[in-house]
Order: C-alpha cells, then sequence, then structure tokens
C-alpha cells in the first residue's frame, strides 16, 4: 500500500518509520521473552 498517493510525503514517511520502529519494539520484546524462556528452562533442566 502506497501511503504517498493519499498523505503528503512528510507524514507518509513519518507514519512508515512509525511502524516499523513499533515493529522493531515488538520483535525486541519477544526475542527477550524468548531469552528469557530459554534461560529458564535451561535452569530447570539443571536443577536437581
Amino acid at each position: 500500500m502506497r501511503l504517498d498517493k493519499f498523505l503528503p510525503a512528510a507524514l507518509a514517511s513519518y507514519l512508515q518509520s512509525k511502524q516499523r520502529a513499533t515493529f522493531y519494539r515488538y520483535a525486541l520484546v519477544a526475542a527477550l521473552m524468548a531469552v528469557v524462556c530459554i534461560i529458564g528452562l535451561l535452569a530447570l533442566g539443571e536443577s536437581p
């Protein structure tokens, strides 16, 4: 979808950069949760 057909170029680029920042934030949170889960599973696996 091309936003610059309907919106001014500056506003379109701002919205696209905001969406990209939101995606990176969710990806970072998901990666941190995966690392925490892996560390937790390793700790549980090594506990007696």
